[in-house]
């Protein structure tokens, strides 16, 4: 029985536990986080132990999983990777480049497994056509264009500023705003399906007054020659979330609509020039990502294979992320060094 310990009580954290007490072979020993109270109402929720200090959890667990906001991921994710315990680091890898290159560094370093959650590349429609690309059906890709919205996360976690409790997404300096929280996920997906993006192009609402609102358009440029379309949104009606995914190459074109298609579709050119549509739904609804993510984590830890997401690609996530900030800023395409 291998044992997990989770860094940081907040939101993601719940998701995280939740699929750790489903899974066979690991156990769930419980949360550290700065505030005490925040450690202990995770206890009562999901079981454990609420521990003292990070020393504490490390000498009971074989596995981390780090679930704090982006800013503080850089202290408990190499201290873990230091004490030798394979890690989970929820994404972004962390809020700054340079926080990311000394995670990689250290990862590098000691050898110590460490996961970037990027939980897109699990989502089995994401996936899905990740597959068929990679399978030449569509012939050589040209454009990807995906799409992420949802309402502004007022729920999620909060830190203390002062003597008031501030929402951490609201503070774009400290979550990014939808550029570093929510595109980095379709950033990843995109480099992960069409290969590096040399240069990128954003027009938003970061810098334009509306907090908590948020939205960005993000055109970037692949080495490849290729070009993709990053739409990304805090401006939803509450509880409203959808994501869409197009997929254009020399000989088709895959789609996926959360909100109007549950199967992915493809759509194959023939040789009189008609296309021939199928349809696909590439697993059975209780697919779970969150699941999915984890548990190839162990599976990975344990035969000492390669993550899916390596510390380099949530280093260039989050890379990217922050051109797309710069460009929005500048008003200018930004190049990525």
């Amino acid at each position: 029985m291998r044992r997990v310990g989770i860094v940081g009580a907040g939101g993601i954290s719940r998701t995280h536990a939740d699929r750790w007490n489903q899974m066979p072979g690991v156990e769930l020993a419980g949360f550290y986080d700065i505030i005490e109270d925040a450690a202990q109402r995770a206890v009562q929720r999901s079981g454990g132990k609420a521990f003292s200090s990070m020393d504490e959890l490390f000498d009971a667990v074989d596995y981390v999983d780090v679930c704090t906001p982006g800013t503080a991921h850089i202290g408990p994710v190499v201290a873990a990777l230091e004490a030798g315990l394979p890690t989970v680091c929820e994404k972004p890898l962390a809020n700054s480049v340079a926080d990311c290159e000394r995670i990689v560094e250290v990862a590098e370093r000691t050898g110590t497994p460490l996961f970037v959650a990027m939980v897109v590349r699990f989502f089995p429609q994401f996936a899905k056509a990740k597959e068929v690309l990679d399978s030449g059906a569509i012939g050589a890709p040209g454009v990807i264009r995906t799409v992420r919205s949802g309402s502004f996360p007022d729920s999620g976690a909060g830190w203390r500023k002062g003597l008031a409790i501030t929402s951490y997404y609201a503070d774009f300096a400290q979550s990014g705003g939808v550029l570093l929280d929510l595109c980095i996920h379709d950033i990843d997906y995109q480099r992960w399906c069409f290969g590096e993006i040399e240069r990128v192009f954003a027009r938003g609402m970061m810098f334009a007054g509306k907090e908590p609102k948020d939205h960005a358009l993000l055109t970037v440029r692949f080495a490849n020659g290729a070009v993709g379309h990053i739409e990304g949104s805090w401006s939803y009606p509450r509880g409203r979330f959808a994501t869409r995914i197009e997929i254009a190459g020399s000989g088709g074109l895959i789609e996926w609509d959360s909100r109007t298609r549950p199967p992915v579709e493809v759509a194959l050119e023939q040789e009189d020039g008609s296309l021939a549509s199928s349809g696909s739904s590439p697993t059975a609804p209780q697919h779970d990502p969150y699941y999915a993510e984890l548990a190839h984590f162990v599976r990975c830890v344990e035969a000492n294979e390669p993550f899916l997401v390596s510390p380099y690609d949530g280093l260039m996530a989050v890379k990217i992320s922050r051109a797309a900030i710069e460009s929005l800023e500048k008003g200018k395409a930004v190049t990525i060094r």
